[in-house]
């Protein structure tokens, strides 16, 4: 007798449970990493391309701390946003769910912009306190 090998309908599971909000978030993540270390790319050619010519353009500390601080706005209100999300989608009524994966990726960017506006402030600090010995 012949046995047949071949699983049965029922006993193929599906990849996922019907849920694509996982993928989504991939995509959008893996994209807009990919498009920043792109930017990030130029903006380092540039500068590099600048120095050959001799011309530098130096940051004031006044203006990196500024763009320290809206970076890690920018972060934090992204990590809530993503954390807090599919309550307002479910509050909307779209059936979807806090996934671990989107909850990791929002509290990543919630530490991050936490940790990039407490670097602002200990160098806000530190900047004030070595402008007034100069």
């Amino acid at each position: 007798m012949r046995k047949n090998y071949l699983p049965r309908c029922e006993q193929i599971r599906p990849r996922s449970d019907g849920n694509v909000t996982d993928w989504v978030v991939v995509m959008l993540v893996t994209e807009g990493l990919a498009l920043s270390a792109f930017v990030y790319y130029l903006d380092h050619k540039r500068r590099m391309y600048l120095l050959e010519k001799g011309v530098s353009k130096e940051e004031p500390p006044a203006a990196r701390l500024e763009r320290r601080l809206l970076s890690g706005l920018f972060l934090l209100l992204t990590g809530i946003a993503l954390m807090v999300s599919p309550n307002v989608a479910r509050a909307a009524g779209l059936d979807v769910s806090l996934t671990f994966g989107l909850l990791v990726m929002g509290v990543l960017a919630f530490c991050t912009g936490l940790a990039m506006i407490l670097g602002y402030c200990i160098l806000k600090r530190d900047l004030a306190v070595w402008t007034t010995k100069i």
